[in-house]
């Protein structure tokens, strides 16, 4: 898998859906910044939580709604419980939208908040939401129908709250031009991110100068090239505290990081506590 692009598959051919519900807890305090070709979206049931969608982050509440149109690359840290609905494009060909002018285009417009003007928009998506959760898990007869009809009402609402928002289309083509053009180094990365990998190396690699590939990655990213490689190896680190007994040290070294006490620092900052405490909670809930 190319390490921020998710691949999954989503239902089938009658019904190209996927819906669950997501809990982060102390035992799992993030979703790593990824993106996809499907859209998302994403109500929060519980706690509050800090999005990230492309380059931008948002504080979410209780009862708020993130709109993800595909190829946003977005992430959740903090400690909550949402409800998840993803689904292909090809639900609605026999309906006259184009899905990537569905969505607002402006990040900040993705965020429907709990206010008088959104409400209305927001009781709707989630009542629906709601509804197909429940007869995706149910699966009474004729169950695929009443969940098309249910994400019609959904995209209805979101038709009509997209109409209060700004559009622009040019700067969709061109984040996902942007992601195309990057596939090349996050595959690298993907396949040697335990070697010494430096802002050179990775401007080389897609025919830029450093200077410039800095802005690039970021503006497309949402992080630093160096903040990307260590959040990615920090997630390397943390898959094996859970699924091996390697000590820390080596699993530092194993990573790509050459000092143990730049490792403990750069993951606490991303995980929110140390590799060994990490190691401590999988013998506790053992």
């Amino acid at each position: 898998m190319e390490p921020f692009k998710e691949i999954t598959q989503i239902g089938n051919k009658i019904l190209p859906v996927k819906i669950f519900i997501t809990e982060l807890s102390p035992s799992c305090t993030y979703v790593p910044p990824h993106w996809h070709e499907f859209i998302e979206i994403i109500y929060f049931l519980q706690g509050d939580a800090k999005v990230q969608i492309n380059s931008s982050y948002y504080d979410i509440r209780t009862g708020e709604i993130v709109l993800l149109n595909s190829l946003d690359v977005h992430a959740v840290y903090g400690f909550s419980k949402y409800l998840v609905l993803q689904f292909d494009t090809t639900i609605a060909t026999d309906l006259p939208i184009e899905f990537n002018k569905l969505f607002p285009f402006n990040d900040d417009n993705k965020i429907i908040r709990q206010n008088k003007n959104y409400i209305d928009y927001l009781e709707t998506i989630r009542h629906y939401m709601e509804d197909i959760i429940s007869k995706y898990n149910t699966k009474p007869l004729g169950f695929e129908i009443d969940i098309r009809g249910s994400i019609y009402k959904i995209l209805a609402a979101i038709i009509a709250y997209s109409q209060t928002t700004s559009k622009n289309e040019p700067s969709y083509r061109k984040h996902k031009e942007n992601l195309q053009r990057l596939e090349k180094l996050l595959r690298y990365i993907d396949e040697h991110y335990n070697e010494n990998i430096t802002i050179n190396d990775a401007a080389n690699i897609l025919n830029l100068a450093p200077n410039y590939f800095c802005r690039f990655f970021k503006s497309t990213m949402g992080k630093t090239f160096l903040e990307y490689l260590n959040f990615y190896r920090c997630s390397k680190a943390e898959m094996l505290i859970n699924t091996t007994n390697i000590p820390i040290t080596e699993i530092a070294l194993l990573v790509g990081f050459s000092s143990i006490a730049y490792f403990n620092r750069v993951y606490k900052k991303y995980k929110g506590h140390s590799p060994s405490i990490e190691r401590k909670k999988i013998i506790l809930y053992k």
